[in-house]
């Protein structure tokens, strides 16, 4: 079994103490990002995130008029790097429905070791503005419809029982993977037998299984 990648450094943000009246909004989503990975998203604020760069607290205001917009551009940039992670992982059409979708699965999971402070902002949504983000809400339907497309097409094909409603099927998948990476990120995964080190496989196991119990018919 491949082991999904935890590159936990890899969506460190660039620094932005450098800022010289340049992209003002730049600089602040990528200053705020670091704060959200040194101390958690609850702990961004807009004020903090202009004295991270070194401009005025008022500075930030035309850009982000509080911290819920703030929150929210991360978030978007979250569901856009979510979307071109599951997109990239699927691979093309000479796979079969299922395999495609158990790679989708494992591109979420991927993305959510890769980048786990974008997992907690996007999943905040306490914090954010979700309905009023099209670009955020985009994101999201994307790839929940090509989690429903690709069951779909697998009921289409004979591979999963017809009887189950895509809807239902398509809200299974989207919560195990999403409970796995919560599980995973607030160390709750060793409370049910994952010995240290071995979170990625465990979750991929788990990922596998739900598919077998999708899956009728020959193996895919």
């Amino acid at each position: 079994m491949a082991k999904l990648k935890t590159e936990r450094g890899t969506d460190k943000a660039v620094s932005a103490r450098g800022y010289h009246h340049g992209n003002l909004r730049r600089a602040l989503l990528e200053a705020a990002l670091e704060l959200a990975q040194q101390h958690g998203p609850e702990r961004v604020s807009v004020r903090e995130a202009a004295r991270q760069i070194g401009v005025s607290p008022a500075a930030p205001f035309r850009h982000f008029p509080n911290r819920r917009a703030l929150m929210t551009a991360l978030a978007e940039e979250a569901g856009e790097r979510l979307r071109i992670e599951v997109r990239k992982s699927m691979g093309g059409r000479e796979r079969s429905p299922l395999q495609r979708l158990r790679l989708l699965g494992r591109g979420y999971l991927q993305w959510a070791m890769r980048h786990p402070s974008h997992f907690k902002i996007v999943s905040a949504r306490d914090q954010i503005d979700l309905e009023g983000s099209i670009a955020l809400r985009a994101s999201i339907g994307e790839v929940r419809a090509l989690t429903e497309q690709m069951l779909t097409e697998a009921q289409q094909q004979g591979q999963v029982d017809a009887a189950h409603r895509v809807p239902a099927l398509a809200l299974l998948s989207r919560a195990t993977v999403y409970g796995l990476a919560r599980m995973h990120q607030d160390g709750h995964l060793g409370q049910w037998g994952v010995a240290a080190g071995e979170e990625a496989v465990a979750m991929t196991d788990t990922l596998d299984l739900l598919i077998a119990l999708m899956r009728r018919g020959p193996a895919v």
